[in-house]
Formats: structure tokens, sequence, C-alpha cells
């Protein structure tokens, strides 16, 4: 009997409760079924999530606005989050200072905030979110015969889910740190912009487009959805074609316009492929980093640095979500004062974080200000 799916232990959508707090509760909808159940996991890839999965989204001590990441596989879902708490602290804090020194109220308040741009703001494009709730907070959920217990909430407003994430049972699901918040964020967000439009209008191969890669890793797919609400595969800006008339167009879909979060990569420095200028210029000074397998996050603690700037010395933030760094890591980036002893600055020799800053900031000297660096 334990392929029968759970009732979820809050309303359903026959029941009429009053408003909490003044907001309209979410709609709930029936459980997953075992077709949908298929087909969610056949979008996000493999047939089950590996255990370093099972985590949710929590701060761990190590700097007061860092969010944790216990083991390996979920980085990108991790370090985007964090990117968007960041930009959330920017709206929040008082000061640079006061954002490097957040406390425990304020960094929960921007956690929260994080959850709801990505889901509501980006991936559902400001119209809704569903968040997928299990039949209990401690339900595990890594295959495809644990989804049927999953039930969807439906909200259709921002301040809607920003409210209820504060309350049981979704602050339980989400930000237990033993639970499956990072997962279930996945399949919200799969779900929130459905199957069919991952699958058919945003991958560029609907036969082998995934948002988890090999090893557990996160796609760019799956990191594109959460930066701007589109599970494309590329990072360049805008569309390209390939092909010909004659024998069909295949469209690449890029960056549709400048996201709040940027993208740096290692890849790039590679020249495997091409970051372009609405990633690399967001509207925040934030960026994701992908530094071959893992992401992390570099960030002005200034919102007000323009973050197209190319030419201006500034200090950034690095943050590694699994690096246990206790010790606050400032780089000094100044752009155009490459050191004597590089050529291009992308020598194998150097850091990789530094590899990826040069993408941008170009032939940048990149000082750690007495850090050790992490090549």
């Amino acid at each position: 009997m334990e392929d029968e799916p759970r009732r979820f232990f809050g309303p359903s959508k026959d029941v009429t409760l009053g408003e909490v707090g003044g907001i309209a509760p979410p709609r709930m909808g029936e459980p997953l079924n075992s077709l949908d159940a298929e087909a969610l996991m056949s979008v996000v890839g493999p047939p089950e999530l590996p255990e370093a999965w099972k985590q949710g989204f929590f701060f761990a001590g190590y700097q007061p606005y860092g969010l944790q990441q216990v083991n390996g596989g979920p980085c990108g879902v991790i370090a985007v989050v964090q990117a968007f708490l960041i930009r959330a602290l920017h709206f929040r804090a008082a000061s640079a200072a006061a954002l490097l020194e957040v406390d425990e109220s304020l960094r929960m308040e921007a956690l929260m905030d994080a959850i709801a741009e990505v889901l509501f703001r980006n991936v559902g494009d400001n119209k809704k979110a569903c968040v997928l709730v299990p039949s209990s907070p401690s339900a595990s959920i890594l295959n495809v015969s644990q989804l049927r217990c999953l039930q969807p909430a439906l909200f259709t407003s921002y301040d809607q889910l920003r409210y209820f994430l504060s309350q049981r049972p979704y602050r339980d699901i989400f930000f237990n740190p033993s639970g499956c918040g990072v997962p279930l964020l996945l399949f919200s967000m799969v779900w929130t912009r459905t199957v069919e439009g991952c699958r058919e209008r945003d991958f560029d191969d609907p036969k082998t487009g995934t948002m988890i890669g090999g090893h557990g890793y996160c796609t760019q797919e799956l990191v594109n959805l959460m930066m701007f609400g589109r599970a494309y595969s590329n990072v360049f800006d805008g569309t390209k074609r390939l092909g010909s008339a004659k024998d069909g167009w295949m469209v690449l879909q890029g960056a549709p316009r400048r996201p709040n979060i940027g993208f740096l990569s290692l890849f790039e420095a590679y020249s495997c492929i091409e970051v372009g200028s609405r990633y690399k210029g967001p509207s925040s000074p934030i960026w994701v980093v992908c530094a071959e397998s893992h992401y992390t996050v570099l960030f002005s603690a200034d919102g007000s640095v323009n973050p197209q700037d190319t030419d201006k010395a500034l200090d950034l933030f690095y943050f590694d979500q699994l690096g246990r760094q206790s010790e606050r890591i400032r780089l000094t980036v100044i752009p155009k004062r490459l050191p004597a002893h590089l050529t291009t600055g992308f020598e194998e020799s150097e850091s990789m974080i530094d590899r990826c800053i040069r993408t941008k900031w170009k032939e940048a000297t990149v000082d750690w200000n007495g850090s050790e660096i992490i090549l």
C-alpha cells in the first residue's frame, strides 16, 4: 500500500477556509496520480534523485547571509536561491555592512523573498505559483512512487505566496534542514511552468532536455528556469537559428531579457560557450558562477553598484554554500590591469574564479585580499 497517494494534512480543494491574516489560502488540487508523477519525473531527468538532494533551505552560521549545502549535487538550486536572497537583502538591509552582518530575523525574511521571487515572479510569470505539498513535512520525495503524495497548492498573487511561506505547513517543508525543501522547490517550479512548457516550449531538444544531468548535477535548463522563468538551454543573448529554410530551422534559445541576477561560467573561459551581455550585466550586482560542475555566488554588498560597468574597480564577495566558509572572502577586481606574469588571464595556473571573473571584467587583476586563493 506504500504506493497509494496520501492526502495532504491541510485543506482540500473542496474545503472553504476563511482568510488568514487577511489573505486567502491557496486552492488545493488533487494529489498527483501515477501519470502525473511519471511526467514530472521525466522532465526532471533521473528516475530517482540522489540522496544528496534531500535537504531544506537553511543557514548554518558560516556566514550570516549564507545558506548551507550539505552534500554535492543540488548546488545550482541553492546558489540561485542564495543569489536572490542577497538581492532581497540589498532592499532590506540598511547598508552594505548590515547585509554582511544580517541577523536571523532579516535573513529569514530575505530567504522567503528569494523563494517567492524565483517561483512566482520568474517561473510563474508573476501570475501564479504551484507549490507541491507533501502529505507530511518529513515525507521523502526522491522517486516517482513517492511523488504521488504531493498535492498542488495554487497561489495567484505574490503577496499570497509570500505570506504563506511564513506559515505552516510551507515553512516546515521548505526550511527544515533535514527535510525535502530543495527537491520540493524543483518539483514545484516544473509544475508551475508545466511539463509541456518545459519540454515543448523551452528545451532545445524536447527528447533529451532535463533539469538534472549526470552525477545528479543541475543542468543549464534548471538554472535558467530559476533565473528568468524559462528552461532554455543556452546563455547567449536572445535566439539563434541553425540550419536553412530548405531543411528547416533549429531555434536555440538564450537569455530573453536582462535578468535580475547574472551568470558567469568557466566554460566561456574555455571558449566552449558564449555568455551574453544580458547575463553579464544583470539589474543587481550579483552573479551565479559556474566553475565546471559547481555553482557559487559573487556579489557586491553595495546594491547601488552598476553591474553593467566593466571598467571601474570594485569589491566582490565570494560565497560557496558547500565550502564551510567561515572566512569572509572579499575580492578586489581591477579591470584592464592584467598582472605582468599573465598573457591572457585564462591560464590553467589561474584560479577558476579569477578566470570566470575575467570573462566579464577583461584582463582584470583579482586581489584576494589575504584569503587563500581557491584554485
